[in-house]
């Protein structure tokens, strides 16, 4: 199935990061696919974009930032050459900043996993002024006779995600716009303008390089059953476990019921190779409908990492 890069420019939104006070810069595929699910319901279309998207082979990407170019998540466990004795304070303030780095522009990636490009000062600190340029947090007071805390997240770029093109998924996506993604979408949070661009023949060939030594996630996923073998991780590889987690609310049982946990890889985990991944049901026990937890894995090849 052909990928298409789908752009959002937001204003405000909340996207959840634990508390309803703090909100995150992007969102998970997973979060995008349960709000297109609920917003094919409302088009009268959920058990078509179940069929479609239930395919094999169809992708989505976790969100991320583009200003004037895509931005990936930075590799995880990305090591730092130590030089001398005389550069370790340099070094130990560069590997802080290196943490502190979520995101990296495309045409960046290949600076930052050439060890002797590292060894530039300046790299990781521009890099990280870069992000931090992006967004600001901030935290609103909504009052009333309950008054709360909103984290709300302002955009200085628009997000991206990669995903399987059709034509329902670019219906679902014009409507989303309006209904929004994200939390506090009544408050006005979350809607965004749609936008379709071809993807860079240069990106498009990192999705196409499944041959390379190590494989960059773009999507919280989690592999089948058969595809969870010991060699998935090995020598430079790293990978981060997350947890999904949640209640969800039917018409029909009149209550909150917890979902079922579900560990998933996250982006910017690092593989020795692909895997398909898979769209688990995590409705709680006795529920009367699926609830779909979106985990297929989406990678782009790097030809080096060290």
């Amino acid at each position: 199935m052909a990928l298409q890069l789908y752009k959002m420019r937001f204003k405000e939104a909340h996207f959840g990061a634990g508390y309803l006070n703090t909100s995150k810069l992007t969102f998970s595929a997973s979060q995008l696919y349960s709000a297109l699910c609920l917003e094919a319901l409302k088009n009268g279309c959920l058990d078509e974009w179940v069929k479609e998207s239930q395919q094999e082979g169809f992708k989505i990407s976790n969100a991320f930032p583009y200003t004037d170019q895509p931005f990936v998540p930075l590799p995880l466990n990305l090591k730092n050459k130590r030089l001398s004795l005389e550069r370790l304070a340099e070094e130990n303030q560069e590997k802080k900043n290196l943490s502190k780095l979520k995101f990296i522009g495309i045409d960046k990636l290949g600076l930052l996993l050439d060890q002797d490009k590292q060894s530039d000062t300046n790299l990781v600190t521009d890099l990280l002024s870069v992000q931090e340029g992006l967004a600001k947090e901030s935290v609103i007071m909504k009052k009333g006779s309950d008054p709360y805390e909103v984290g709300v997240t302002e955009f200085n770029c628009s997000l991206y995600v990669i995903a399987s093109q059709s034509s329902l998924l670019d219906q679902l996506m014009t409507a989303l716009q309006f209904s929004g993604v994200g939390g506090k979408r009544s408050g006005g949070y979350g809607q965004f303008k749609l936008s379709t661009e071809s993807i860079s023949a240069e990106y498009q060939y990192l999705l196409d390089n499944n041959e390379a030594k190590y494989q960059l996630l773009l999507t919280d996923s989690i592999p089948s059953e058969d595809e969870l073998t010991g060699d998935l991780v090995s020598g430079d590889g790293a990978y981060r476990l997350i947890k999904n987690s949640g209640f969800t609310f039917s018409p029909s049982s009149h209550e909150q019921l917890r979902k079922q946990d579900l560990y998933k890889f996250s982006a910017g985990s690092v593989f020795d190779r692909r895997y398909s991944g898979e769209i688990v049901d995590v409705r709680p026990d006795g529920f009367p409908h699926p609830v779909y937890n979106f985990a297929r894995g989406l990678f782009i090849g790097l030809g080096e990492y060290k």
